[in-house]
Order: C-alpha cells, then sequence, then structure tokens
C-alpha cells in the first residue's frame, strides 16, 4: 500500500506554475514640489483585489513576462522595473477539481502614465495609498508582498 502511494505522487506530482507579478506604483509631480503616488490594484472576476501577474510563456524571461502581464492585463505600455521583491507560493484547486501549485516572483515597477485599460480577466482596478493597498488586497501573501518591498525602502 505504501508503494502504491508513493508511486501515485511520484508520477502525478506537478511542477508548480511559474507566474511573475508587478506592485505597480504611479508617480507624477505634484504642485507642492513633492510627488503624488499611488499603487495599482486590479479586481478580478470574484471580487478580490490584487496585482498585475501572469504565467510565463516557453522561452521568456520573468521581465519578458513582466512587462508583457502588465501590458495585457493594464493596457500600460511603459513601465520601469526597479527591483526584485519576492515570491510567493500557494496550493489552489483548478476548474477540473485537480489540486495545482503556483510560485509567483514579483517586482516592484514605477509608471508615470495613470491610464488603465483592463483585460477581460478583469472586474475593476484603482490606485490606491500604500495603506489603503494593504486595506484591499484580498489574499495575506498579497499583503505580505507589499510590506516586503516597504521594509526594504522601495516604496
Amino acid at each position: 500500500m505504501l508503494y502504491r502511494t508513493l508511486y501515485c505522487l511520484y508520477w502525478f506530482r506537478v511542477a508548480p506554475e511559474q507566474s511573475v507579478g508587478a506592485v505597480i506604483k504611479y508617480w507624477s509631480p505634484n504642485e507642492e514640489g513633492g510627488t503624488n503616488s499611488e499603487f495599482l490594484l486590479l479586481r478580478n472576476k470574484r471580487g478580490f483585489w490584487g496585482f498585475p501577474q501572469g504565467h510565463k510563456e516557453k522561452g521568456e524571461t520573468e521581465l519578458q513576462t513582466l512587462v508583457r502581464e502588465v501590458t495585457e492585463e493594464t493596457g500600460i505600455t511603459s513601465i520601469d522595473i526597479q527591483s526584485y521583491i519576492g515570491k510567493i507560493s500557494y496550493s489552489f484547486f483548478r476548474g477540473d477539481g485537480m489540486k495545482s501549485e503556483k510560485d509567483v516572483i514579483f517586482y516592484f515597477a514605477t509608471t508615470n502614465i495613470r491610464n488603465v485599460r483592463i483585460s477581460d480577466e478583469h472586474a475593476g482596478y484603482r490606485w490606491v495609498s500604500y495603506l489603503d493597498a494593504l486595506l484591499m488586497l484580498g489574499h495575506r501573501q498579497l499583503k505580505s508582498i507589499l510590506s516586503r518591498g516597504h521594509r526594504k525602502g522601495l516604496y
């Protein structure tokens, strides 16, 4: 029995899906001589707020994936990738009932483009302050990524 269990675990294990995401900060000079800065959150069809992210396609680097996904999901075509923030890993059940694993690598990026054109996979977007983003993010690990970038002094 143990052999059969180990055999099934070996043959049916799935390599984690690889995705790349971006914590995007909009900045612009304000009238007081400082800067305005807000973070972009996307709301998915289930109502959860998160960051632009998506799977790596064959042959892509992480940064190529990042630029492609940001463009596809937001219409923003110009970002300045600043720094690596960190990685999160989680499990979920796919539509067919199979359990899947996902690793998402996050980078911090800035943009001076405020106009967003969301993709069909999203239901809305908002530019929000750091504190509002912490309150709105639906998943603990996304809050952790945002906080990690703040602790690193990235924003």
